[in-house]
């Protein structure tokens, strides 16, 4: 088996070898040689637009079976599907979308429609050019990504199964080649089979959103817990989350985010999963702290499982639920794919809290976003 240095120095050769600036050049010849036609105006198609622009690509309008009018984020045309056909039909189209299901519809569905395979393009064909997604950064020089490297090598060698070591080798190759994950199964996501809960979970969903992790977190309990606290910044997603877990008992909705303390801070909204705490936004939003929260319950209405992805703010969250953890001990799933440094300080800073727990990484999308950490 090599060691992290050992497969770092194959990461550099390839690197500097120049190949895959080489592959991308290509990439973008084959789309620039007609319009770029993007199918689908979900969640990733501003974001594509935007990366697309920072390599000299031009996008031409949206297709969206759905839609049409303007896209209001980027200012394109929405046509639909029969326009696509009657006036571009010698266009090149990108598919939008990232989850592999609805890709692989929209991917067969345009090809029905009468375009080759020379002219459809994969979400993965567009990842490749991506610097950024709505929060995270997904690509890295080897220069950026030098001053984690220590950090990476140190958690590389401190977990101890191999699914998890290859997360982090692989996080590595992502940012600096966007290259594709190996993945588990998204339904899995937060409820890995090496997490066993029973019937009397107290449990936390930062990143309430609506309420899917929740409903999940019900179904595999079977409905038997004890309590659930479900915390969200974004009123639009507080109101579809009250709206779809309006049927179950036991469940408080706090509309505010988890942070090292109680404040209010400028947040970014209507972000959809992507609302998020940022100094240059316009919106102001209040925050509290899990200790704060629980300092005046009794130990044994403390939670036992805390699910955080808040968009860059898990660091925080984690720093201001140090006496619940310390306490509890509960269960934690963490995202650590927001900042470059979140896998291994997040790693770090619950080892601190309590070196009893067992650590792993999983991750559950073909592309950058989407790591998982659990401390059980």
């Amino acid at each position: 088996m090599l060691t992290f240095d050992e497969k770092l120095k194959r990461i550099e050769k390839r690197y500097k070898s120049g190949k895959d600036t080489e592959n991308l050049a290509l990439l973008k010849n084959r789309l620039t040689n007609r319009p770029v036609i993007l199918y689908g105006l979900g969640f990733f198609g501003g974001v594509i637009v935007k990366n697309f622009a920072a390599h000299g690509i031009d996008v031409e309008c949206f297709c969206d079976s759905n839609k049409t009018g303007t896209d209001a984020e980027t200012g394109l045309q929405i046509i639909s599907p029969d326009v696509l056909v009657s006036k571009f039909s010698g266009a090149n189209v990108v598919v939008s979308a990232a989850a592999p299901r609805t890709h692989k519809a929209i991917y067969d569905y345009v090809l029905k429609l009468g375009f080759n395979e020379n002219q459809v393009f994969t979400f993965d064909n567009a990842f490749k050019f991506f610097k950024k997604s709505r929060v995270e950064v997904v690509n890295l020089t080897l220069d950026e990504i030098a001053p984690h490297l220590n950090g990476y090598k140190r958690i590389y060698d401190f977990l101890k199964d191999e699914t998890s070591k290859a997360v982090v080798i692989k996080t590595i190759e992502s940012y600096l080649f966007n290259d594709t994950f190996e993945y588990e199964p998204p339904d899995n996501s937060y409820f890995p089979d090496e997490i066993k809960l029973t019937d009397n979970e107290v449990f936390v969903d930062a990143g309430l959103y609506f309420g899917d992790t929740t409903k999940e977190f019900i179904k595999r309990v079977n409905g038997k817990y004890k309590h659930i606290y479900g915390f969200d910044i974004d009123e639009q997603n507080l109101e579809r989350a009250i709206e779809n877990l309006g049927e179950y008992s036991n469940i408080e909705i706090i509309p505010k985010g988890l942070w090292s303390g109680t404040c209010e801070q400028k947040a970014e909204l209507g972000l959809l999963a992507g609302s998020n705490v940022k100094e240059s936004a316009s919106s102001t939003v209040s925050l509290i702290s899990l200790d704060e929260l629980f300092s005046d319950k009794p130990a044994e209405v403390y939670p036992t499982f805390i699910k955080i992805d808040i968009e860059g703010s898990e660091k925080q969250a984690l720093l201001g639920s140090e006496k619940t953890i310390k306490t509890a001990r509960p269960i934690i799933a963490v995202c650590t794919y927001h900042k470059p440094e979140d896998i291994y300080e997040l790693t770090d800073i619950l080892y601190k809290f309590n070196p009893d727990y067992s650590f792993m990484l999983k991750h559950y999308s073909p592309y950058t976003w989407d790591t998982v950490l659990y401390a059980y």
